[in-house]
């Protein structure tokens, strides 16, 4: 009967892996959000416009030639792009941002960047295109370049590559997911022992950097649908090695009946819903402050609670 069950449980853990797989993008648990970030430098008081010429025709639910949505931005600025001769090979996939002519602005792309592309600005004040002599690259989740416009030069880009804010942002999400997970299973699992706090945050400190390793490397190496695949396969392998490893070395508290694999489960998903949410409304800062927040609260919080309890017990 006990066998019954888990199969049960794997086999629906697999189904709603699948279809997460199918049906949504890259987000792993506290996976980072693929993104492009701009730093514009150019002459103000003119007003100007943004995109990057992708190397694919489609990219996630970009696509060229795109069709014109309000949303998007001003029709003249859509239409400019739209029009450009682009290289052979490059295509305008429908998104761009516009500047009122502020001296230092912030061009983003935050869902389906182009792996490779040009740099296209547009002068919407005098018609004047600018383009970045080569193609640019992106070299992880969150790549940043500088764009700076000069009369004579012409557009440059530069790296504008920061190892400390990928390595907080990476270290953010581990921590957010092993905090969400050892307060699962305290509260609905009764997992308050060193020993089982221990072997969890072990356990999950190993699995999310690989977890989220994998990650980085499918969605810029293999594009949306191949990191897709390679994230259920890794997610797959990632329950699979909690509930090995709970099922066979997590002590249960005394009194309880043991479910180590419906807490790898539900942990998994948790870990998954929030992290889905945080990576669809916020930046990476601010998940970094988040991550300090949890922190500060994993340590507070049973302070706070035995400073209550007194309070209750002197009334």
């Amino acid at each position: 009967m006990k066998k019954i069950f888990r199969k049960k449980i794997f086999a629906f853990f697999l189904s709603g892996l699948l279809v997460l797989a199918l049906s949504l993008p890259v987000f792993a648990d506290m996976g980072p959000k693929p993104s492009v970030t701009l730093k514009l430098y150019y002459t103000p008081g003119q007003r100007y416009a943004v995109t990057l010429l992708g190397n694919t025709a489609l990219n996630g639910p970009w696509t060229a030639p795109a069709d014109y949505r309000e949303r998007m931005g001003s029709r003249e600025a859509w239409e400019a792009f739209r029009n450009y001769p682009a290289p052979e090979g490059y295509y305008f996939l429908g998104y761009f941002q516009e500047y009122p002519g502020d001296a230092d602005a912030e061009f983003v792309w935050g869902y389906y960047p182009p792996n490779k592309f040009y740099v296209l600005l547009y002068n919407i004040e005098t018609g004047t295109f600018y383009r970045s002599q080569e193609p640019v690259e992106r070299y992880a989740f969150s790549s940043e370049w500088q764009v700076l416009l000069d009369s004579q030069d012409g557009l440059r880009v530069y790296h504008n590559r920061n190892d400390s804010d990928i390595l907080s942002s990476f270290a953010a999400r581990v921590l957010i997911t092993l905090i969400l997970e050892l307060t699962w299973g305290i509260l609905l699992f009764g997992l308050r022992g060193p020993a089982q706090r221990n072997l969890i945050g072990k356990v999950n400190l190993a699995t999310q950097i690989i977890l989220n390793l994998g990650l980085c490397y499918g969605t810029l190496y293999l594009g949306p649908m191949w990191g897709n695949f390679l994230y259920f396969a890794l997610e797959v392998l990632v329950f699979s090695v909690e509930a090995f490893v709970y099922n066979r070395y997590l002590p249960w508290p005394e009194g309880k009946k043991s479910h180590p694999i419906l807490y790898a489960l539900t942990a998994n998903l948790l870990s998954f819903g929030i992290g889905l949410e945080l990576n669809t409304h916020c930046t990476n800062t601010q998940i970094r402050l988040i991550g300090l927040v949890c922190l500060a609260l994993w340590y507070a919080g049973p302070w706070l609670c035995r400073k209550l309890r007194k309070v209750q017990n002197a009334q």
